[in-house]
């Protein structure tokens, strides 16, 4: 497993209720680690991929669903600096712990194969797992606060309410390419 240091500003969505505990990791499961067994503190950059994972868990499951029906939000900003972190963003990486594009930008919940790298990962100590996001658009970044020393917690550099969602970043590109047409 191809392991790195991570640096730079990272961000995530979340409920606006709770921005103060952004930083704590959930046990709920997600791509990195599965429901109830360890946290997992999910960033992304930049922010067009933030926005996007927005819409992907929010907006496109669900029949109807729009963003005006989104309640307040909270994009967290934080500075990270973190070893220890296995390195997926790379084709090779990824087939050396058995995963594929379509395992990276498989649809929200269709997780199995990331969580099993993930669980690996967390089981062999690593302070993370770094790898393409799911959108395409930039990448993501998993920790496992439980791992974290002090020194490499992420801590918070701002927090921007959104009222409502940004304008879809995906929906951007539709349009502009059809202005081009």
């Amino acid at each position: 497993m191809e392991r790195t240091a991570v640096s730079g500003v990272w961000e995530r969505h979340v409920a606006e209720r709770y921005a103060a505990k952004a930083l704590l990791g959930s046990t709920s499961g997600g791509r990195w680690g599965p429901a109830n067994r360890f946290p997992v503190i999910y960033l992304g950059r930049p922010s067009t991929s933030v926005i996007v994972e927005a819409y992907r868990h929010l907006i496109d499951p669900f029949d109807g669903m729009t963003p005006d029906h989104v309640r307040p939000r909270a994009l967290v900003r934080c500075e990270v600096n973190v070893n220890n972190v296995l390195d997926l963003r790379s084709a090779e990486a990824r087939a050396r712990v058995g995963l594929t594009a379509a395992d990276i930008e498989s649809d929200v919940d269709d997780y199995e194969a990331c969580v099993e790298v993930g669980s690996r990962a967390h089981q062999l100590g690593c302070h993370g797992v770094v790898a393409p996001s799911a959108s395409r658009l930039g990448e993501t970044l998993g920790l496992f606060p439980d791992h974290l020393p002090v020194e490499e917690l992420p801590s918070v550099v701002s927090i921007t309410r959104w009222e409502r969602l940004p304008p879809d970043p995906r929906r951007l590109r539709i349009v502009r390419a059809a202005e081009k047409g």
